[in-house]
């Protein structure tokens, strides 16, 4: 799978880590996963590191995708993404936009960067 995760809900903050090539499918089958580990699916903290990443599909494809979704798959959310290239910057900057009103959405370079704006300490192995 190329994207992974883990909940630590102490601090409710799930992580999701990206690698390699990631095709609409990955997401749906990341949103199962989670739902069978029995992560909430309205969580108050999400941080995602896309930074080994590759998303293979344009914007369009997402937004149709995603707005097919029920609104708790993002209620109550507010995301970090951790980003290191232009185009995938764009592409979540635009992602942004069609979310629902209350979902708020962060772009960043540095995971320092996404933890201070989330308000959550950074723990050791987080990102492994």
């Amino acid at each position: 799978m190329p994207i992974r995760f883990h909940y630590d809900a102490e601090r409710e903050l799930l992580i999701n880590i990206g690698e390699g090539s990631i095709g609409i499918e990955d997401i749906d089958r990341l949103r199962e996963e989670r739902r069978q580990a029995g992560v909430p699916r309205s969580v108050r903290h999400t941080l995602s590191d896309m930074r080994r990443a590759r998303f293979d599909f344009d914007i369009a494809t997402l937004k149709e995708h995603e707005s097919g979704l029920s609104e708790e798959e993002f209620a109550g959310n507010r995301q970090a993404e951790i980003v290191d290239d232009p185009r995938t910057t764009a592409f979540l900057l635009s992602w942004r936009r069609w979310l629902p009103e209350g979902v708020l959405v962060g772009v960043f370079s540095t995971p320092e960067a996404a933890y201070e704006w989330l308000g959550v300490t950074r723990v050791e192995g987080d990102l492994d």
